[in-house]
């Protein structure tokens, strides 16, 4: 009889790191089944049409049942903001169940498993982070050492992976220089109070720029899925589009990784994105709005993304300066077969 590996996602980032294990895992002669949260089904159907919708919040009665009704030895999960990834692992706890989870991103580890139903020192999921400093945080936030694996990110693995050199393009001074901004709703990361907007801030620092240098300017601001277009921001967009300054909102059309391919540089927040556009060769600006884990800044370095701190003359120098990041090929290499090695291991425990 095959062994069986339900896998739920719900958010974009969990939903990437799980989806890159499918088709090793199917491999491993697995049924799988899949659920995806709306946010992620993109990602799924990209690989697979053979997959469930749950929602972002359910009941433990849906837990209870969509474990009873395909009865996996094996839970997969990432770590969505809902509770529905978390409730599925109370119940398998319940039922005896394995699971192993899929760690996404270097921050708010705790919060994770917020609703579950077991303290952190008497889990059971064993859960796959990306490097040994995340596991040390994770070890200070009250997580059993014997429950963490270092894995790396196998999202990040499938994405750097492909032998292609990435060397950031230095721009021309003689070409408008496009620039990527990728938005997240402030509260996301644990920013709630503000004197400045920080797009504004770096709407400001490129305004600088323009002043100082005479360059051309288009900025395009692709808002994140969990986003609305706000009156904020539609403000700032008004008081700084000029002759010289082109500002505009991501067509609806194009999907990040368009739009990454689509302009010179990429600035935004600590998001897995940055990583997207330097996988894709990219000068990436990350501005640090808030803490930032050490293991999320070290990472960001490995992958060449350059960390502004945010404040319009420091940004002013980093888009002026002609930088160019460089990334070896191998530097998150791994991730993938190393999660896959966790999961077979807990079927061979059998």
């Amino acid at each position: 009889m095959k062994k069986r590996a339900l896998l739920a996602f719900d958010d974009p980032g969990g939903g990437l790191a799980v989806c890159s294990l499918i088709q090793e895992l199917k491999k491993n002669d697995l049924n799988l089944e899949i659920y995806s949260g709306k946010l992620s089904e993109k990602i799924v159907k990209a690989i697979t049409n053979n997959f469930y919708h749950i929602d972002s919040d359910i009941t433990r009665k849906d837990a209870d049942r969509i474990l009873d009704n395909y009865m996996p030895h094996i839970l997969i999960t990432a770590t969505g903001g809902g509770n529905a990834e978390q409730l599925l692992r109370n119940s398998a706890r319940e039922k005896k169940i394995r699971s192993v989870v899929i760690l996404d991103f270097w921050k708010d580890y705790k919060r994770r498993w917020k609703f579950a139903d077991y303290p952190l020192s008497a889990m059971k999921d064993k859960v796959c982070v990306m490097d040994e400093l995340t596991k040390q945080e994770m070890i200070e936030e009250g997580f059993p050492t014997e429950n963490l694996f270092v894995t790396g990110h196998p999202y990040l693995d499938k994405i750097f992976s492909n032998g292609n050199e990435r060397t950031s393009k230095v721009i021309s001074a003689e070409n408008e220089v496009s620039i990527l901004f990728l938005s997240q709703p402030l509260r996301i990361l644990g920013v709630t109070e503000y004197k400045i907007h920080p797009l504004k801030v770096f709407l400001g620092a490129v305004m600088n720029i323009i002043e100082t240098s005479g360059k051309k300017f288009k900025v395009t601001i692709k808002l994140h899925p969990s986003e609305i277009q706000s009156d904020e921001i539609d403000k700032i967009i008004a008081d700084f589009h000029s002759g010289n300054f082109a500002l505009q909102y991501a067509p609806a059309d194009l999907n990040v990784n368009e739009l990454i391919e689509a302009n010179d540089i990429v600035a935004g927040y600590n998001t897995i994105a940055m990583f997207e556009a330097r996988a894709a060769g990219k000068r990436t600006l990350s501005l640090e709005i808030g803490k930032m884990n050490a293991s999320l800044r070290n990472s960001m370095m490995l992958a060449g993304i350059e960390v502004v701190k945010c404040d319009t003359n420091e940004i002013s120098e980093a888009l002026a300066a002609e930088k160019k990041s460089q990334i070896a090929n191998d530097v998150f290499r791994g991730g993938v077969s190393n999660c896959v090695e966790v999961i077979m291991n807990q079927f061979d425990l059998f």
